[in-house]
Parts: structure tokens; C-alpha cells; sequence
């Protein structure tokens, strides 16, 4: 019997009927005879159980690429093109967030059932909602106070000068009122916690492979229906797939009867698990923490105890040049197996340690 904790209470129990009716209804198949959708006995507040064996191959369910919510396939899709030139940002996030906006509110919605799950958002623990005193004492060292100060940073950028001018020109489908900061802030963190990004698809070797071509942007994010129910750990058992039609998620490994079927989010260190999710999986199951250090830090260091000017002066050439290189924010990650980032380790040990001679000094 599950614990008082996680028995779902009747409302629970309500939208989850509901949703998974919604799922029936608009073609979303899961296998009902080897998984089925709960709250107990599940790592989070939803998961999914294997009802029977599951073995390596089998579709767990599949999901139509019209039940997808994103600002395509939104009811408010041909404002969002129309406007799209005044909803450039660097989130990239703006189009879908609207969409979001709108459809949350939206009693009508199609996917009212589906995001009826997430009453207010209020089980969303990411840092972002902390308060500063426990960022700081909690998280020091870690780099995950000064992210979410950015974070909060651009949230209220974007939303004061891209979402707002645009949702005041837009009353018939949205309302300052409604359509507040402190909602847009719980949306930004449900698309940080909850969506998917469709891997870009690999293109076949042409004749100019000698051209460089311009790197494509990755797809933006995307709402899934049912992917997004299932609990991450780095040695997940099932994995979405991709394909023109539908996606599926489909079994990498044998999933024994009661046992819960697990995504994977990627490989991530800790401290992006918490910062993006609000959680952290222990090692040895996670075996993809990394150490960051800026280069700030190693110029930092690399000034302590100068005496003269002439060499701080050096130092700052060496450390402009580098910078100009790398890029400001330019960081070296070490994993558990060595440097991760070696062009980066290798430009800045060049860097600095240039002889004095070949920058032209005496």
C-alpha cells in the first residue's frame, strides 16, 4: 500500500483519469498492456510502471505529432507568424511561451486535460524559486546562484520589452491581468523542466564537403504529451525516437514487472540537473559531474602576487588575447575522464605561456 505522502488525492486522481481519457481521444496510443501512467510507487509526483516484462525494443506508446504543443500547432499559431519578427529574443522561447500563455488560460483548450496536470505550477521546486538566502547558502560554489540571476534577469527583460507590448496589442487573446510576470516565469520553468528539443537531423555527406557551412540552430523546444510524465536517471531504459509521422518511446533495455520506466534527460552534471529540473541523482548513478572554471578565475589566480606593472600589463595582454579567442564566458570542464573542453585547455596554456619575446616587449 503507498505511503499517506504519495497516495494521490481525489483531485489527482481527477486530472489524470481525465488526461489519459484525452490521450484515447486524440490518437495517443499507450501500450496498455505493459505500462500503465501513476503517482505511486513513482520517483516524482508522476511516473510510468511496467504492468508486465518489457523487453529491449518495444513501443511503450506513441504520440501523434498534431497532439505536440508548441507555437505551430497552437490556436494562436497565425498570430505568433504574423508577429514573429517582434519576438525575436535570445531565449528563442517567446513564440512558444505565448502559446503557452494562452492555451494554460484557455479554458477551451486542446490540450486543457493535459496541462490540467500542473495545477498553478506550484510543484515546480527548480532554484529559480528559492529565495536568494537559500540560493547563497546552499548552493555556494556550485554557479547555480548566479545563473538563476541571469535567468531572472532575462525573464523580466523579455517579458517587459518583447511578451508585453506584444500581448497589449493582442487583448482579443491575451490580458496583462491574466498573462502576468510571475506566470510567465512558472511557464519559463516549466519549458526549462518539461519540454523536448528534436535532435537535428544529420545530413549526408555533399561534394563540397571543403565549403564550411553555416551550423544550424537546434530545433527549438516542444511540449510532449505523455514523454514528459516519464522520471529521469542517467541509466534510463527507454528513450524517445523521432520520426516524420509520430514519436515513440521505445525500450532500450529489459524493464522487469513493477518497475518504473525511466527517460534521460542527457548526460548532465548535477548542478545543470538542479538548476534545469530541481533535482540530483547521487553518484555512482551519475557519473557526469564536472568542475567549471572560468576563465575569470584562472586570471584571478594568475594575478596574485605580481609586484610590477610591467608584468600585470603582460598578464592582461596574454589574458585579451586569449578572451579574444574564446569569448568571454570561454570555460575549461573537466569530467571524470580528463578535460572535456581540450581546445579550450590548450588555447589558454598556449596563451599564457608565451615567452615575453614574442609579444614585442624588451
Amino acid at each position: 500500500m503507498a505511503t499517506h505522502s504519495k497516495r494521490m488525492k481525489l483531485d489527482e486522481v481527477s486530472s489524470l483519469h481525465n488526461f489519459l481519457q484525452w490521450c484515447d481521444g486524440v490518437g495517443l496510443e499507450l501500450n496498455h498492456n505493459k505500462v500503465y501512467v501513476s503517482s505511486e510507487g513513482t520517483v516524482a509526483d508522476y511516473g510510468m510502471l511496467a504492468k508486465e516484462d518489457v523487453e529491449e525494443g518495444e513501443v511503450l506508446f506513441t504520440i501523434p505529432r498534431s497532439v505536440l504543443l508548441h507555437q505551430g500547432t497552437s490556436k494562436v499559431s497565425e498570430r505568433l507568424e504574423q508577429g514573429k519578427e517582434l519576438l525575436e529574443s535570445s531565449s528563442g522561447w517567446v513564440p512558444l511561451l505565448l502559446a503557452l500563455l494562452y492555451e494554460y488560460t484557455c479554458p477551451e483548450s486542446t490540450w486543457a486535460p493535459y496541462l490540467s496536470l500542473w495545477t498553478d505550477f506550484s510543484s515546480l521546486d527548480q532554484p529559480l524559486f528559492w529565495s536568494t538566502e537559500e540560493r547563497l547558502s546552499l548552493l555556494r560554489g556550485t554557479g547555480i546562484p548566479k545563473a538563476v540571476e541571469r535567468d531572472l534577469a532575462n525573464i523580466e527583460r523579455e517579458y517587459s520589452t518583447v511578451v508585453l507590448p506584444f500581448i497589449s496589442k493582442h487583448a482579443d487573446l491575451w490580458n496583462p491581468s491574466t498573462h502576468t510576470l510571475q506566470l510567465y516565469t512558472r511557464l519559463v520553468a516549466f519549458v526549462m523542466a518539461y519540454s523536448f528539443q528534436e535532435p537535428l537531423e544529420e545530413e549526408e555527406d555533399g561534394d563540397d564537403d571543403d565549403e564550411e557551412e553555416e551550423e544550424k540552430a537546434p530545433n527549438l523546444p516542444m511540449m510532449v504529451p505523455m514523454a514528459d510524465m516519464l522520471n529521469h536517471v542517467s541509466n534510463h531504459n527507454a528513450n524517445l525516437e523521432y520520426t516524420p509521422e509520430c514519436l515513440k518511446m521505445v525500450c532500450v533495455r529489459p524493464i522487469r514487472k513493477g518497475q518504473e520506466v525511466f527517460n534521460t534527460y542527457g548526460q548532465m552534471a548535477n548542478w545543470q540537473l538542479l538548476h534545469m529540473y530541481g533535482f540530483t541523482e547521487p553518484y555512482p548513478s551519475n557519473c557526469n559531474d564536472t568542475a567549471d572554471i572560468p576563465l575569470a578565475n584562472l586570471y584571478t589566480a594568475a594575478t596574485q602576487g605580481i609586484q610590477s606593472d610591467h608584468d600585470r600589463q603582460l598578464v592582461e595582454e596574454k589574458r585579451a588575447l586569449i578572451l579574444e579567442m574564446m569569448g568571454e564566458k570561454a570555460t575549461i570542464i573537466f569530467g571524470k575522464q580528463g578535460c572535456l573542453t581540450d581546445m579550450e585547455l590548450h588555447t589558454t596554456l598556449k596563451g599564457s605561456t608565451v615567452a615575453q619575446s614574442s609579444w614585442g616587449r624588451p
